[in-house]
C-alpha cells in the first residue's frame, strides 16, 4: 500500500464500502420478522430459517462497527484538510439535518403502523409518547454527539495514544474497551431509550476514534497491513466461528448468558474487519460512474426510508407468501423496500429544500449568461 496517497482523492472503493454497510440495514430490517428471540413489530407466521438469520446475526456484529470505523476516519481526513469548521458545517448539514428531518415524521408514522397492525387505539398521548422511540435513527444521534459535541482534542490525544502500540495489541486494547461499554448498556436497560444510548454511543466511539487514529497515524499502514491479526485466513475462521454460533443459540433457544458468546466473537471480528476491509476497499481499482455515485448519494435516504416500508410488508406479505418460503419472504421485502426509497431519493433530489433537509448536496444554479457575452 502506498501511504503516503492514503486518501489523497476520493476514494469510490471506501465510498461504496460505507453505502453497502449502509444498504445491508435494509436486509437486516427485512429479516427481523422472522421467528427468533428478540421482538419485533411483527413477527411472521413462518419458519425461521436459522441459518439465514445466524449469518445475518454475523454479519450485523460488524456492519456498523465497521461504518463508524469508516466516519472517523473520514472525520480526520475533513478536518486536516479542510479544518474543524468545515467539518462541522459538514456534519450539520450532512447529518444532524436529515436527522432532525427524519425524526420529525418517522416516530408518529412507526406509531400509526403499530396501530394498524396491532389494532391498538390511536390517542394524542401516544403520538407524543412515539417521540421517545428512537427507532433506526440511533446512529445519526451518536454520530451527531461524536461529530459535533465530543472535543477534537479527546480525537487527537486517542491517536497518540493508540500509535503506541502494534496492530495486535491495539486490537486488543480496543476489544476491550468495546466490551466494557457494551455491559454497561445493562446496567441501564429499561430506562428508555435516549438513556441506553449512552453506553450504546460509548461503544461505537471506541471504533470512531479508533478510524480517526487510523488516518492520523497513516504512516502506520505499512505494518499494519501484513499483521497477521488481519489475515484473511483468521478473518475467515472468526466469522464462521461468529456464525456457527448464532445458529447454535438459535437452534437451541439458548437464553443464559451463553448466549453473549458469539456476540463477544464478533466483537473480535469486528476490529479485525475494520482495519482489513479499509484496506481492501481502498485498493480497488474502481473508477467513479453515475451509477456507482448515485448508490453512494443515495444510500442514506435509502436508510431513512425504508425502515416503515419493511416493516408494513412484512405483516401484509405473511398472509400469502407460504410459510417454507422464508428467505424469498426477506428479499421481496428488501426489494421492496430498497425501491420505494429509491423512488423517494429521486424525487427529493428534484428539490432543492427537499435535498437541503434529507442532506443531499444541492446544485447550485449556474448563473445565466447575458447573450451579448455569448456573441
Amino acid at each position: 500500500m502506498n501511504t503516503p496517497s492514503f486518501l489523497s482523492g476520493r476514494n469510490i472503493g471506501l465510498d461504496l464500502l460505507r453505502a453497502g454497510l449502509i444498504l445491508e440495514g435494509v436486509l437486516l430490517h427485512a429479516s427481523r420478522s422472522l421467528p427468533g428471540e428478540n421482538g419485533w413489530y411483527y413477527v411472521a407466521q413462518r419458519d425461521p430459517s436459522e441459518l439465514f438469520t445466524a449469518f445475518l446475526s454475523m454479519f450485523h456484529t460488524f456492519r456498523m462497527e465497521v461504518f463508524f470505523f469508516l466516519s472517523g476516519m473520514f472525520s480526520a481526513l475533513v478536518v486536516l484538510r479542510k479544518g474543524q469548521q468545515m467539518f462541522r458545517d459538514n456534519r450539520l448539514k450532512r447529518v444532524l439535518a436529515p436527522l432532525i428531518t427524519a425524526y420529525l415524521f418517522l416516530p408518529p408514522l412507526m406509531y400509526i403502523i403499530a396501530w394498524q397492525m396491532k389494532g391498538t387505539p390511536l390517542t394524542l398521548a401516544g403520538w407524543l409518547h412515539s417521540y421517545s422511540m428512537m427507532h433506526h435513527l440511533w446512529f445519526l444521534v451518536s454520530l451527531s454527539v461524536m461529530s459535533l459535541v465530543i472535543p477534537p482534542v479527546f480525537y487527537q490525544f486517542a491517536a497518540r495514544q493508540l500509535e503506541r502500540l502494534s496492530l495486535p495489541w491495539l486490537l486488543v486494547t480496543l476489544i476491550a474497551l468495546a466490551n466494557i461499554c457494551f455491559f454497561l448498556k445493562f446496567l441501564v436497560k429499561g430506562q428508555g431509550e435516549f438513556i441506553e444510548l449512552v453506553p450504546v454511543t460509548a461503544r461505537f466511539l471506541v471504533y470512531y476514534a479508533a478510524g480517526y487514529a487510523l488516518y492520523v497515524n497513516r504512516e502506520k499502514i505499512a505494518t499494519y497491513v501484513n499483521s497477521w491479526i488481519i489475515n484473511k485466513w483468521l478473518i475467515a475462521g472468526m466469522a464462521l466461528v461468529t456464525w456457527l454460533g448464532f445458529y447454535v443459540v438459535a437452534h437451541h433457544h439458548i437464553a443464559s448468558a451463553l448466549k453473549y458468546l458469539p456476540v463477544l466473537a464478533g466483537s473480535v471480528l469486528s476490529f479485525q474487519l475494520a482495519y482489513w476491509l479499509v484496506f481492501i476497499f481502498e485498493r480497488l481499482p474502481v473508477k467513479e460512474n453515475p451509477l456507482l455515485t448515485g448508490v453512494v448519494d443515495s444510500a442514506l435516504i435509502i436508510y431513512l426510508l425504508h425502515y416503515p416500508v419493511v416493516i408494513t410488508f412484512s405483516w401484509l406479505m405473511d398472509v400469502w407468501l407460504p410459510a417454507n418460503l422464508s428467505i424469498i419472504y426477506v428479499l421481496i421485502n428488501c426489494f421492496i423496500g430498497v425501491a420505494f426509497s429509491t423512488l423517494c431519493y429521486l424525487l427529493i433530489k428534484r428539490s432543492r429544500i427537499a435535498s437541503m433537509l434529507f442532506g443531499l448536496k444541492v446544485k447550485t444554479k449556474k448563473a445565466a449568461v447575458p447573450v451579448a457575452a455569448r456573441l
